[in-house]
């Protein structure tokens, strides 16, 4: 059987995954902040995406592909940054980003994953783009953009939605750490998956390997406290993101943007996008689903910012539901996490391929064979509830 046979969507490679992981990794990659309602919202906003087909146009395949800062994509999605990647599947970051440059999308390294960036720029380089978190120096804001800029990285995308702490209950009842505790609890956990143990005895305890050399002398430069004692600053404002702005020359989205005053605000600035997102309900249970951000940031801006969307896509559909309702580019974590967790190495492709024959299918089922003329088969312009935004 092959690949395509026994894992034919995001939800088996999920089911997988469950059963090839450690719970305090699993939680970490599948939980979310407070009562985790965020999730359910999030999928729900997708779920109430419906379209109306077009049966007797003239069939022709689907052109799938997407062109985004200049650069030309096969499909408008690519694959979200996700960190503390080496702790939930190691290499998973390697993995991920050699699929996306065989499958032309983007990868979107995160600042804490535990792979570095000059690693990932040579496997994907301008596939490869960089996600910074807020860092208190701006000395080494600079060196970490000088290096992502050297290794290749096409694009930035600055995380502004981080400014307090978040509870993650999964993570507080398992005691998670950087690497994790060898408590007898979490050993026992260890052993009782060894596809898990065994990529991570292979590859080494992990930690962030694009933040080690701005540790503090003999900081534990596995362990997160001196990361987010030391370096790590809380959030950013206005006038952090346009010094970052300042110090980097390639194309820049602010991530993590839900409102049409951040959106109007990053535009002023010479910001070229956004990343609608709410950290994949990691953050806060209570925020809002992008999709429901999308119709006022996408009126307040129109098409002079480039917007794009993660937090809660799974599938290809999904992807051309985003794309019907405004967004300029989807980001997806989970789903391509799973994958890699589920199957290792083979799994990184096998999602990639997977993903865009859903989205080909997605397009061909309702008689859309551009990108472009997706919005016109929302249910809303033919009685439903669901606006269609974008602009005219």
């Amino acid at each position: 059987m092959t690949l395509m046979n026994d894992f034919p969507s995001v939800p088996d490679l999920e089911a997988e995954a469950y059963k090839r992981m450690p719970k305090f990794a699993w939680d970490y990659l599948a939980g979310a902040a407070g009562d985790e309602r965020g999730l359910a919202h999030n999928r729900a906003a997708y779920d109430a995406v419906r379209f109306v087909a077009d049966y007797l146009p003239e069939r022709r395949a689907p052109n799938t592909k997407h062109t985004i800062f200049g650069q030309t994509f096969d499909f408008p999605f690519g694959v979200s940054p996700v960190g503390q990647s080496g702790l939930i599947w190691p290499r998973s970051a390697e993995y991920l980003a050699a699929a996306a440059k065989k499958r032309n999308i983007p990868f979107c390294l995160s600042m804490l994953a535990t792979s570095s960036i000059e690693k990932i720029g040579a496997i994907a380089g301008k596939n490869a783009w960089f996600q910074l978190y807020p860092v208190r120096d701006p000395g080494i804001t600079k060196d970490i953009l000088d290096r992502a800029k050297a290794a290749g990285f096409g694009a930035l995308l600055v995380t502004v939605d981080t400014p307090a702490g978040r509870r993650t209950l999964r993570d507080q009842r398992n005691g998670l750490t950087v690497p994790p505790r060898m408590s007898p609890f979490n050993l026992a956990r260890m052993f009782a998956h060894p596809a898990w143990l065994a990529a991570t005895m292979a590859q080494g305890l992990p930690k962030f390997e694009t933040m080690v050399p701005y540790y503090p002398p003999d900081a534990d430069i596995t362990g997160v406290a001196a990361l987010q004692n030391t370096i790590m600053a809380r959030g950013m404002d206005l006038k952090g993101l346009e010094a970052v702005r300042k110090m980097w020359d390639g194309p820049m989205l602010c991530k993590g943007v839900l409102s049409a005053s951040d959106a109007r605000d990053c535009q002023n600035i010479g910001v070229e996008g956004v990343v609608l997102s709410n950290h994949g309900g990691r953050q806060s249970e209570s925020l809002i689903s992008p999709l429901e951000a999308l119709p006022s940031v996408r009126d307040a801006v129109g098409d002079k910012l480039v917007v794009t969307v993660d937090s809660g896509s799974r599938s290809g559909l999904d992807v051309a539901r985003a794309m019907a309702l405004g967004a300029d580019f989807v980001f997806m974590g989970r789903a391509f996490m799973f994958a890699v967790c589920a199957l290792g190495e083979a799994g990184a492709d096998h999602v990639a391929e997977l993903l865009g024959i859903e989205f080909a299918q997605a397009m061909g089922q309702i008689g859309c064979f551009e990108i472009k003329n997706l919005p016109r088969h929302l249910a809303s312009d033919r009685g439903n509830s669901w606006p269609s935004n974008r602009p005219n």
